[in-house]
């Protein structure tokens, strides 16, 4: 079957080739400097590598927590597509790979030929503060690391909520895995002499330390569900 991205409107097809797109992303965007080829493809080898397991426990997560299991899935904040890839593996999910980054969706579009998936997925180059996908169009919509990067968190949980279809569901937040993935991601990250996955750097944004229930409600969503635990802080929503 052959996915079709749901019709973008001539506003949104003009964000796509003009929008200056504020939205920073998290570990998926090394800044621009001239190691920045270098940087985006070591994160890539360790993203496909090392981290692996953290986005495959994910992925059972999300399937776990929202069993939607076949339709549409967004990926906000995607990089190189890893966690939308882990949850391709275990569904029958189509996949739409949004990142604001031109060469992390080069990383997904190669990614999406590996892992055999071009009937399945697709690449969109957008800000989560101006989705350019209609409203209701999407069943699932993910992301990991993104959020606290962007510079109206409020704004861009809107927009997701706007293109969830009736009945779909939203799983979107940070964290690094249980901690025996941790600890498993560690161990391997030791033995090639890099240092810990762990620990927050300035490079990581407020660290999904803001008042998401007040932004939530800030603009009407009340349908969600804050989760705080041990492999991370996830804000799941539904309509």
């Amino acid at each position: 079957m052959k996915l079709t991205i749901p019709k973008l409107s001539l506003c949104a097809a003009i964000v796509l080739t003009m929008n200056p797109l504020n939205l920073a992303l998290a570990e998926n965007l090394p800044s621009t400097t001239k190691t920045d080829k270098k940087s985006h493809e070591n994160y890539d080898i360790t993203a496909r590598g090392i981290h692996k397991p953290m986005y495959d426990y994910y992925a059972h997560k999300i399937k776990q927590t929202t069993q939607i299991t076949k339709g549409i899935c967004l990926d906000v904040g995607s990089g190189g597509g890893y966690m939308g890839l882990s949850l391709a593996q275990i569904t029958d999910l189509d996949f739409i790979f949004l990142d604001i980054s031109e060469k992390a969706l080069e990383k997904a579009k190669q990614h999406i030929i590996e892992d055999s998936l071009q009937a399945r997925a697709k690449t969109l180059l957008a800000d989560v503060h101006a989705i350019p996908l209609d409203d209701n169009s999407i069943d699932l919509v993910i992301s990991r690391g993104s959020i606290p990067f962007w510079k109206d968190p409020a704004k861009g949980l809107s927009e997701i909520y706007r293109v969830m279809k009736k009945g779909g569901k939203a799983y979107v937040g940070g964290g690094k895995g249980s901690p025996e993935i941790l600890e498993q991601i560690n161990k391997k990250r030791q033995e090639l002499g890099m240092k810990p996955f762990n620990g927050r750097t300035k490079q990581h944004g407020d660290g999904m330390k803001r008042d998401y229930a007040a932004l939530l409600e800030s603009v009407g969503i009340t349908q969600y569900k804050i989760h705080q635990g041990d492999d991370g802080r996830w804000i799941e929503m539904w309509k």
